[in-house]
């Protein structure tokens, strides 16, 4: 799968990395995927990278598409914190994240916000190791 994500810091803490070219059934698929993991565990926080093109095949309609298919799962939206750090050239992966930081209803109360840095990103997730270094080694 193109949105490889592992699940640290006992199941607090989701690194997600968008490589490749996603489709929109991959891109759902990561969606439901973590929606529905028995590891996850509140406060959860999740960060997001998306590298160039990865996410050019994705339409609003597709981010549209993730909110239908959750309403399909017999199980509340996770309230999390989550940071999306979509790389600095791709504009279609800006317009996108900044379209999905407005969708609050899978993440309320917490919040979304589109961050051009790693280290900013992780800053304000409260993750202790601000480096690319391994995710496991993050959590605090």
């Amino acid at each position: 799968m193109p949105i490889d994500y592992s699940v640290h810091g006992q199941g607090h803490y989701i690194y997600a990395i968008a490589s490749g070219t996603v489709t929109a059934e991959e891109f759902i698929a990561y969606e439901v995927a973590h929606a529905i993991d028995e590891r996850i565990q509140t406060p959860l926080y999740e960060l997001l990278e998306i590298g160039h093109d990865a996410c050019r095949l994705i339409t609003r309609q597709d981010v549209q598409r993730v909110l239908d298919r959750r309403k399909e799962i017999d199980r509340p939206p996770t309230p999390h914190r989550c940071a999306i750090v979509p790389s600095l050239s791709d504009n279609c992966a800006w317009d996108l994240a900044k379209f999905y930081e407005g969708m609050i209803c899978l993440h309320y109360p917490e919040s979304v916000i589109v961050f051009a840095d790693v280290f900013t990103a992780k800053t304000w997730l409260g993750i202790k190791d601000t480096s690319r270094t391994d995710p496991r080694r993050d959590w605090i």
